[in-house]
């Protein structure tokens, strides 16, 4: 009877646990809006990035990976953001052909990813 009484607390302990860990998840999201544009004459990809945070040390956009017609050409980890809205620009070459996707990823859960063609 002691088994049985021990079982059942130790499942009222792990389920208790695990929903106390769901507002946790609830909280977390993937970035917002990811905006792209190219500067032709800096040759800069900037990248603004929308992914609203009450926690931004614990809870942010920790990589940024920038693909060139298909190709990773650029990769920024960070280990938090400056506010709600930021900005981060990368260096590199682009003519107006090329097809840049930005994926933006979040600490906890979730990216986000855009395609841009900057002679469109």
């Amino acid at each position: 009877m002691k088994k049985t009484a021990l079982a059942r607390f130790l499942v009222i302990l792990v389920s208790a646990l695990f929903a106390l860990s769901l507002p946790h998840l609830a909280l977390a999201h993937s970035p917002d809006k990811v905006d792209v544009s190219y500067d032709f004459k800096s040759q800069s990809l900037i990248v603004k990035i929308t992914h609203p945070s009450n926690n931004p040390d614990r809870h942010f956009v920790k990589e940024v990976v920038v693909k060139k017609n298909g190709q990773v050409v650029q990769r920024g980890a960070y280990v938090k953001q400056d506010g709600n809205v930021f900005t981060y620009t990368y260096k590199m070459q682009a003519t107006a052909e090329d097809v840049i996707e930005v994926t933006a990823t979040c600490s906890i859960h979730g990216s986000k990813t855009v395609k841009y063609q900057a002679g469109v």
